[in-house]
């Protein structure tokens, strides 16, 4: 597959689907994506995991100043605040389901991706989750400041955690802000995210054997100019597609 694709966005069945396949209420997208031009009528499903629940002792009774002050600390984005529940309100628009979902905070949960390339290869995993293909990635670990750790360490961290590869090469920053079509976003909570291209092309390729770990079913090389992006979500195929231009413009 060449690189030439536009970005095709799939706020339908397919993303219903898995959204629904992660545990989350069985709710359409809806079709108008800002706030202020929603329906009197729009009413969220409430919904948060189980594994939330029990990670957060008050995730009912949540500290709102607190949690609003977080947010506006800690987000990329330009926030509107909830004026009847008094939670922050998601930046890309609502989603049909509110509260945490799978997500531990309210607001801003930021994550780091590592693309990593070994000349025009790719390495990427297949979900547990979703089973879909994806770039290592997940979140970054806070620190007792209430801040994150550094979202480079995070990407190269999670790399090796899911592939078993110590992802050791040029990096550089290609997409930071708005996860916005994350099947794990909720009205209230909300994934940003760090990608990093990560070249190892000097690495000896008998040193770069993936091998699958934590949540990740397999773990293997792709051709990046090949990439099948009906296998990948929305957020990673735009990514992908930003790889593919970079990769280019190197070689």
């Amino acid at each position: 597959m060449s690189g030439n694709h536009e970005m095709k966005l799939n706020p339908g069945t397919d993303f219903q689907a898995l959204r629904t396949g992660m545990g989350y209420p069985d709710v359409p997208l809806p079709e108008q994506r800002y706030w202020t031009l929603l329906p009197p009528d729009y009413s969220a499903v409430e919904y948060t995991a189980r594994s939330v629940k029990r990670a957060i002792p008050k995730w009912n009774n949540p500290d709102l100043e607190a949690v609003w002050a977080r947010a506006q600390r800690l987000s990329s984005c330009s926030l509107f605040l909830d004026g009847v529940s008094g939670r922050p309100l998601n930046p890309a628009g609502p989603t049909g389901v509110s509260g945490h979902g799978r997500l531990r905070y309210l607001g801003p949960n930021w994550t780091a991706d590592g693309l990593v390339t070994h000349g025009n290869n790719v390495l990427l995993i297949e979900r547990s989750d979703t089973g879909q293909l994806a770039f290592p990635g997940g979140f970054l670990d806070p620190l007792p400041n209430g801040e994150y750790e550094d979202p480079l360490k995070a990407a190269v961290r999670e790399v090796y955690e899911e592939t078993d590869i110590r992802a050791i090469g040029k990096a550089t920053l290609l997409f930071s802000g708005m996860a916005a079509l994350s099947l794990r976003n909720t009205d209230n909570a909300w994934i940003e995210n760090k990608a990093y291209h990560i070249d190892v092309s000097r690495t000896p390729s008998e040193l770069l054997v993936p091998r699958a770990k934590d949540d990740a079913i397999s773990a293997a090389w792709y051709p990046l100019f090949e990439l099948d992006f009906s296998l990948m979500s929305d957020d990673h195929v735009e990514n992908a597609m930003k790889l593919q231009s970079q990769v280019r413009q190197e070689f």
